[in-house]
């Protein structure tokens, strides 16, 4: 102990030294606002809602009752959802309002275009070790700047080409948005450096996870749904003919004194029966396939909305404070020791040196 009293000025102004780095830290950082929501997605069944419709109801329209088979999502592939390119690219260009900047803009333009936050950390590391990739990547902006694609539309469905800027504000919003998943209980978090920003952002995360996730489950369906509608079109059109065909020759042929007439009267009256069984049954078919929609789209329970903060998560400027003189404290004390330490060796080496 008699150790560190002799240093004990030593020990203050290192100590002193990482509270004063401290103190600029926690100042200088920037703000972020944090805030959540938990929702529930519906437990799926291979005999859910529609399929119990077509049970109660299927006879009366003439519809085959049964099990309407449906795929859920994994909740364990919600973040793997949230993290994909095309789902960034549609969420960064979807305008939000910066309560603090007071503007109404995209993510994209605010990161890329507004926000310049002053990172003291950040500040020495990139004109120390990170000048030369600083210097290098000045050339290659003014390089690339005017050839740069700007994508603000998405088909998921072709090859996407965004650019430079655009990849970094995928990088922000993956780290900003985040989705977890426990129990069959989704957690959507979103932490942005402005607090209205922050709640539009998870808000319209929720409504596109649910647009990819509504999208997966109904596609399937859409699409026989499609078909359905296409054949029953067609079926119509022939119905329509058939019983055209069978009303004029009727009007023609009034009496039907000859054989030839009645025999060429079945055949069009056997034509629209057929015409009509099979506009009939597209009809059918037809409701079931909208049912079977219906059945397939998701249902998410709200348990905690989306609210906006209203005061920032971080910095946490206390603790910022207590790491650092405590950090200061234990250096301090460390570097005394050593000091002390080799101090005696050095004595040591000269007592034996003569």
């Amino acid at each position: 102990m008699q150790i560190f009293w002799n240093e004990r000025i030593l020990i203050v102004k290192i100590t002193g030294a990482f509270l004063l780095v401290g103190l600029l830290v926690a100042l200088l950082s920037p703000e972020e606002y944090s805030t959540s929501a938990t929702l529930m997605p519906e437990s799926q069944s291979t005999q859910g809602r529609a399929g119990n419709l077509l049970q109660q109801y299927g006879g009366m329209l003439g519809i085959r009752g049964g099990n309407i088979p449906g795929e859920n999502i994994p909740t364990s592939l919600y973040p793997d959802i949230i993290e994909s390119i095309p789902y960034q690219v549609e969420l960064m260009n979807k305008s939000v309002y910066f309560s603090k900047f007071d503007t109404t803009v995209t993510p994209h333009v605010f990161f890329s275009e507004i926000y310049t936050p002053f990172n003291l950390i950040g500040f020495i590391k990139s004109y120390t070790i990170g000048l030369p990739g600083k210097i290098i990547g000045l050339f290659r902006s003014s390089e690339n700047s005017n050839t740069e694609p700007i994508i603000t539309e998405v088909n998921r469905d072709s090859v996407l080409q965004i650019s430079g800027s655009q990849m970094g504000t995928v990088s922000k919003l993956k780290n900003r948005l985040t989705v977890t998943t426990e129990s069959g209980v989704i957690t959507v978090k979103s932490e942005f450096p402005d607090p209205q920003a922050a709640a539009e952002i998870a808000h319209n995360g929720i409504i596109l996870l649910k647009e990819y996730v509504r999208e997966y489950r109904t596609q399937k369906a859409k699409e026989d749904l499609e078909y359905v509608e296409e054949q029953l079109a067609s079926a119509k059109k022939r119905f329509e003919k058939a019983q055209q065909m069978l009303a004029e020759f009727r009007d023609s042929n009034i009496s039907l004194a000859t054989a030839k007439a009645r025999t060429r009267e079945q055949e069009l009256q056997s034509q629209y029966d057929l015409a009509f069984e099979i506009y009939n049954s597209m009809n059918q078919r037809r409701e079931q396939a909208r049912l079977q929609v219906q059945e397939q789209t998701p249902v998410f329970s709200i348990l905690q909305p989306v609210s906006v903060p209203l005061s920032n998560s971080a910095p946490n400027r206390k603790l910022i404070l207590i790491a650092s003189g405590i950090l200061g404290g234990i250096i301090a004390l460390g570097w005394v020791l050593i000091q002390s330490w080799w101090k005696n060796e050095k004595n040591s080496f000269k007592e034996i040196k003569m």
